[in-house]
């Protein structure tokens, strides 16, 4: 059974309306949820909450409505199932709604299974700050290939998690595929906490490695299929498993690389610098790394300003804060504490500058 396609068509210029289905996804079939609440939300630098719900009908279909669009906001659809909030693609602010929005797809959920799969690692290794610490930037993309959400089962047994190299501090989670607030580090270790729909997702880390140091060495303590290495000092060299795979230009500054595939779990990155290398520089680095560039699969993403004073600073994605105000008030509805509008104006806040940035 395929799965079926939402609407969404704008009303008069002053209104929107969103109609669209709601379907339970397993390996053989797709089954409409009903009587589920579908609520619709608005999120915008001025604020944000749910402006309408509705149960799902026998069909798992719903029809949401605002009389006055804000053509500032971002709008998007939730529905909680198992336990697991699920959203929407965003209707961006200002843009017309397309013709047709996929089906939101929703899942059982398991705390055995499916396994985590480390699809991708990309390592940007900096030059060194003023003070000899050097910057170190991941995106890694897990893969959840089974057709059920993985969830903990407790909050000492994590999702996923990986080693970090000896010495890593001053962590910074930036703007990937889940919420910042969902990786924790401790103990030589990152950890993921949040729920793993099927499908790929991306997480961004940032850290400082120490001083001076002429060696840095990454513990891989699991497999992944698909490894980059990217170094900014051109002198230096990465050893393991890998290859020198040319070099990359990144917002006009050449980094070189080196890549592996399928590699497997007890193998250990080294990278080895001849000296110093050259002097900082002052990128403001969007990076978009498809395909043809850093090999990503496919996917494009958004990286931060990388900053060579400032603590691995994180770039705020408009949308991605909207989408998580959003989720913020789907979980705490009907209960919301001082927790919740602590977090909320926190985030808020930082929608205003990102909206603000963007429009600078």
């Amino acid at each position: 059974m395929t799965l079926a396609l939402s609407l969404a068509i704008p009303l008069e210029a002053q209104g929107l309306r969103l109609t669209g289905r709601v379907a339970r996804v397993d390996p053989t079939d797709t089954t409409a949820v009903v009587g589920a609440w579908a609520v619709l939300h608005a999120v915008s630098a001025a604020g944000g909450a749910p402006v309408d719900s509705v149960r799902t009908d026998r069909r798992g279909r719903f029809r949401l409505s605002v009389r006055e669009r804000d053509t500032a906001a971002t709008y998007m659809v939730s529905v909680v199932h198992s336990g697991i909030a699920y959203f929407s693609d965003p209707v961006p602010a200002g843009a017309e709604p397309p013709d047709t929005l996929p089906t939101l797809a929703v899942f059982d959920t398991s705390s055995s299974g499916p396994p985590i799969e480390l699809f991708e690692r990309h390592l940007i290794v900096r030059t060194p700050d003023t003070d000899g610490t050097r910057r170190i930037v991941e995106l890694i993309v897990l893969a959840n290939r089974g057709h059920v959400t993985r969830v903990a089962p407790d909050p000492s047994q994590p999702v996923w998690g990986f080693t970090l190299p000896p010495g890593a501090e001053q962590f910074e989670f930036g703007r990937g595929d889940v919420s910042a607030d969902a990786l924790l580090e401790q103990d030589g270790r990152v950890t993921l906490i949040a729920a793993l729909p099927p499908g790929e997702r991306q997480l961004l880390v940032g850290y400082l490695m120490p001083a001076d140091e002429r060696e840095l060495r990454f513990p891989l303590d699991q497999p992944v299929t698909r490894l980059n290495v990217l170094l900014e000092d051109t002198t230096a060299v990465a050893s393991g498993p890998l290859i020198p795979a040319g070099w990359e230009a990144l917002q006009g500054a050449p980094f070189r690389r080196f890549a592996g595939d399928t590699v497997a779990a007890g193998e250990t990155v080294v990278v080895r610098f001849a000296g110093r290398g050259g002097p900082p520089t002052d990128l403001v680095m969007w990076i978009l790394v498809p395909l043809a560039a850093l090999m990503l699969g496919g996917v494009l993403l958004r990286w931060w300003r990388l900053n060579r004073t400032e603590p691995v600073p994180v770039a705020d994605d408009p949308q991605a804060l909207a989408a998580e105000i959003a989720a913020l008030d789907a979980r705490y509805a009907g209960r919301e504490d001082d927790t919740y509008r602590v977090q909320r104006a926190e985030l808020k806040s930082r929608l205003t500058e990102a909206m603000r940035s963007e429009q600078g």
